[in-house]
Parts: structure tokens; C-alpha cells; sequence
């Protein structure tokens, strides 16, 4: 009996240790490791890969899943109520919170649905996910499926970004492109400049001789000009008209604020924020979920 209390003490503590450190990595992680899964068989196996891998790296970078599936039916569901469901049951989402977003794509019905969760639903606004999806969805209806993912996964990451940090990547390499060009361009106008003044000042300071005259008095000969009579004749007006238009005075006001909806055991809740506005529902397990539908 002694040998075994001590067995279990030898253990106890390792496993102590374990659960206080390791619970709150595994508690950040993700349950579902598959970022693509491609039921409808619109990717290769080399998109498939090289997707998985993008993904992956954003959503472990930003511990926030992002999520791409395709399907050939919503099983009679409706695609927002199918991509919910399917978030949950698959078990996508990092923290407590469950923070993600999932692409569904439905070959079947030509529509898709983002879903938001978690942070997830703070850093795609309503305006954010309508540009994903002016992005993505002209690549979807040419067929472009691997490129419109790949659109997606660089959206999403520029989002998270700038949620987290402030900034993109991408703003951020297209300020300092910009900014090699304009320092070229100003330099180069600058000398210009330089060059030009100088041999603008060289030429005025050899005209020593010339000086300006307001009469023409200077330009006569003395003597050689006589006036006999003189009389001021009217020759023709000018007048001006200045049109004055009516100014009209508008009020346009606005503010933030939170408006919920309810109806068939389901609530809607219009969140707005300076930053931007989400639109968010409950799902069937009861979850607060954003999202936005489109179809191509």
C-alpha cells in the first residue's frame, strides 16, 4: 500500500504541472486542425494543400480559425442555419469563445455564407464582409475557386491584422512602395528646380541696363511730340452679373447604437459602432453568430 501512495504521488505532481501549463495553450487552440475540407471536389490536391497551409499559419498566428468548405447541397437546410451547425458540430473555433470564420460554399444552390464567431464577429463588420464578398465573387462565378479561397484567406488575414495591431501588412508595402517612388520624384523636381533658378538668376543679372518704365515718356524723343487738341471719348461698358445661389441646409446625424429582433425562437441583433456594425443572430445551439450570404 505504501508503494503504491508513493507511486501516485510520483505521478500526481508531473500531472499537476501539466494541466497548469498546457491548459491554457490547449484551451487557445483550435479543436479542428482541417482549415480546407473540399466536399464537392473543386480543388486539386495540390490547391487543397497549399490552402490548408495558409490558413493554417493565419489562424494559429491570430489564434482566430479561418475556414474554408465546400459542399454540393445544404442537406434542405438553409445556408447560413448549414454553415452554423456545421461550425459547431466540426468543432472550429479558438477560446472560449469559439473566435473563427468559415466560408461555405454551396455548388449545389451557387450560394455561400460566412460565419463569424467569437472575435471573430468584432473584426468582420457587415462592410468588411461585403467587400470579401464583391472580392471573392466574380472569382467564384468564372470558376476560379482556388484563387477566390486564396482572396479570402488574404482578406481575412489583412482584417485580423489591423484588429489586432493597428495596420496591414499590405497597406504597409504599399506605403513604403509608394514613398521610394514620391522621394524619386521630388528629388528629381527638386534639382530641377535648383537648376533652373540658377539659370534664370544668371541671365536676369546681365540685364544691368534695362530698367522697367510705368509711361511712355522714356520712349520719346524731347521736343519731337506735340499736343494740339484733346478730348476724352466713350467707346464702350462691361457689366458683371454674379448668379447667387440658394443654400439649403441638411441635417445629417447619426449615432450608434444596439437593436434586437425576435421571432421563431430566434433573435437578431443589430449591433453599431463607429468602428463599424455587425449584424448578429443566435444560433441553434444558442451561440451569438455573425455572418453575411451571397450567391454567384
Amino acid at each position: 500500500m505504501k508503494r503504491q501512495r508513493k507511486k501516485w504521488k510520483f505521478w500526481l505532481v508531473p500531472l499537476v504541472i501539466f494541466l497548469l501549463f498546457a491548459g491554457p495553450v490547449l484551451q487557445s487552440s483550435a479543436s479542428n486542425s482541417q482549415k480546407v475540407v473540399d466536399m464537392a471536389g473543386i480543388l486539386d490536391a495540390g490547391e487543397e494543400e497549399k490552402l490548408q497551409k495558409q490558413l493554417e499559419k493565419i489562424a494559429e498566428k491570430y489564434t482566430c480559425d479561418v475556414v474554408v468548405v465546400t459542399t454540393d447541397s445544404c442537406e434542405g437546410k438553409q445556408i447560413r442555419e448549414y454553415t452554423d451547425d456545421y461550425y459547431e458540430a466540426q468543432n472550429y473555433g479558438y477560446g472560449a469563445n469559439y473566435s473563427g470564420i468559415l466560408l461555405m460554399v454551396s455548388m449545389g444552390d451557387r450560394k455561400y455564407h460566412m460565419t463569424t464567431q467569437g472575435w471573430a464577429i468584432s473584426v468582420f463588420w457587415n462592410s468588411r464582409l461585403q467587400a470579401i464578398d464583391e472580392t471573392i465573387s466574380t472569382l467564384l462565378a468564372d470558376g476560379k475557386y482556388y484563387k477566390a479561397f486564396r482572396k479570402f484567406g488574404d482578406l481575412a488575414e489583412e482584417y485580423m491584422e489591423e484588429a489586432k495591431y493597428g495596420t496591414t501588412r499590405s497597406k504597409k508595402f504599399k506605403f513604403e512602395s509608394s514613398m521610394d517612388l514620391d522621394l524619386r520624384i521630388s528629388i528629381s523636381l527638386l534639382a530641377g528646380v535648383i537648376v533652373a533658378a540658377c539659370v534664370y538668376l544668371g541671365l536676369f543679372a546681365q540685364l544691368k541696363s534695362v530698367r522697367g518704365s510705368h509711361t511712355a515718356q522714356d520712349y520719346v524723343q524731347k521736343g519731337s511730340f506735340h499736343v494740339t487738341r484733346q478730348k476724352d471719348v466713350f467707346l464702350y461698358s462691361t457689366v458683371s452679373k454674379t448668379k447667387i445661389e440658394k443654400i439649403e441646409e441638411t441635417d445629417e446625424t447619426g449615432g450608434g447604437g444596439t437593436h434586437t429582433t425576435s421571432g421563431g425562437g430566434k433573435s437578431t441583433t443589430h449591433t453599431t459602432a463607429r468602428s463599424g456594425s455587425s449584424t448578429t443572430h443566435t444560433t441553434s445551439s444558442g451561440r451569438r453568430a455573425g455572418g453575411h450570404t451571397g450567391s454567384f
